[in-house]
């Protein structure tokens, strides 16, 4: 039986108290499986940030229920004990901004990541590789943040997050800063790494060029998702 990557019920998460409270989320459903990338969509203000920080285990939500692989690490409080390492271990993150560590180079951006979870210099170096060449910058292992483009910089930033193997990525507005056809390549490798290595993908974006391409879309309004079909146009 295939276990969903994602599974999300009645999760709510309200800010402040009384009068001055605000629901973020209002009682939202998802369920997203493994190999997908999922759009989650909505204007400013309508929960999606909010939402992707719950599912990061970034913020605690108020009520409602989160699994992740069919593990509970939410349900009325957290069930996970070390939140840290659920981060490091479980989730990848991909941001507007890349967030690469300047003073060092394009490997060892990647490399730190698995040794911080205790693998060995020379195996994350190895794995840092693999991801480079997956995502072809193989070329541009040794080479300073500063000298990659805006494109190259997203590209290396994707193989951060899979470089602990996690089994979720939250992509918050990757795609914003590039042009329609570096969005749309990253889009395309997105898919790629999510077929891959089978890791759930949650895309949180604004940007008109690549809502196509998605095969299910959850768009949030108010508080609320609501899921519809996508057109899973190719990137």
């Amino acid at each position: 039986m295939k276990i969903p990557a994602i599974q999300i019920e009645n999760l709510t998460k309200r800010y402040g108290e009384g009068d001055t409270a605000v629901d973020a989320l209002k009682g939202v459903d998802m369920t997203i499986w493994p190999g997908e990338v999922v759009g989650l969509v909505g204007p400013s203000g309508s929960g999606k940030s909010t939402l992707l920080k719950c599912l990061g285990a970034v913020i605690e939500p108020t009520s409602g229920k989160m699994q992740l692989g069919g593990q509970t690490i939410f349900d009325g409080a957290w069930k996970i004990d070390d939140l840290r390492t659920l981060r490091r271990d479980r989730i990848g993150f991909v941001f507007q901004a890349p967030y690469l560590i300047p003073f060092l180079d394009v490997t060892d951006n990647i490399a730190l990541l698995p040794m911080l979870a205790g693998v060995s210099n020379a195996q994350a170096r190895i794995r840092a590789r693999e991801l480079l060449d997956a995502l072809d910058v193989g070329h541009r292992a040794q080479a300073q943040v500063s000298e990659l483009s805006g494109g190259e910089q997203q590209r290396v930033s994707i193989a951060r997050a899979l470089a602990n193997h996690p089994p979720i990525i939250l992509a918050d507005e990757p795609t914003a800063p590039l042009d329609s056809e570096r969005a749309l390549t990253v889009v395309r490798i997105l898919n790629q790494m999510a077929q891959q290595y089978q890791t759930a993908i949650v895309v949180v974006t604004h940007d008109e060029k690549i809502i196509p391409t998605f095969k299910r879309i959850y768009h949030i309004r108010d508080g609320r998702t609501y899921e519809e079909a996508g057109e899973g146009r190719d990137a």
